[in-house]
């Protein structure tokens, strides 16, 4: 479990299948990700125990909470190994209602900190759909900067990147 000013973050669990459901079938939400619309239940279903299992490798992703309603779940942050890929990079979505309050900065930093200081991942990347404003200046207000990789067979995405701070 990780805390910060505001926000309590934990290891996501299967019952987690809640808050993604909710933020994955929000035409708002998902504006911004992979695809541009709502997903579908069945990809929802299988996606949740991906992210369980990914723990496996020391990090994640994390359920964001308020400390001062702790059972409300808002969204998630966390960083992730790419399938079939030696990069890693960060995600992160809050409810609509949560979002523009400096709730993802706060949830990315930590996660971003909590990763590096496993010692398992020395660079960290970040995309942001073309046009996503918002996540394009959260990607920079973490530190990074804009990078030449391609992490996905996407033409839409902007990528950026971080290395572990010595």
């Amino acid at each position: 479990m990780l805390e910060t000013e505001r926000l309590i973050l934990t290891p996501v669990q299967l019952e987690d299948i809640d808050i993604y459901t909710e933020l994955f079938t929000s035409e708002e939400v998902t504006r911004y990700l992979p695809g541009g619309k709502p997903y579908s239940l069945e990809y929802i279903e299988n996606y949740v125990p991906q992210k369980v299992s990914h723990w496996s490798n020391g990090f994640g992703t994390f359920i964001v909470s308020l400390k001062s309603e702790p059972t409300v779940k808002i969204g998630y942050a966390g960083v992730e190994q790419i399938p079939e890929s030696k990069y890693c990079d960060i995600r992160y979505g809050l409810l609509s209602e949560y979002q523009g309050k400096g709730y993802a900065f706060e949830a990315a930093k930590a996660v971003l900190n909590f990763t590096f200081d496993t010692g398992k991942v020395s660079d960290i990347y970040g995309v942001a759909v073309i046009g996503n404003l918002g996540s394009e200046a959260l990607l920079k207000k973490l530190g990074m900067r804009s990078s030449s990789e391609r992490l996905y067979d996407n033409d839409d995405l902007l990528t950026f990147s971080i290395q572990t701070r010595l």
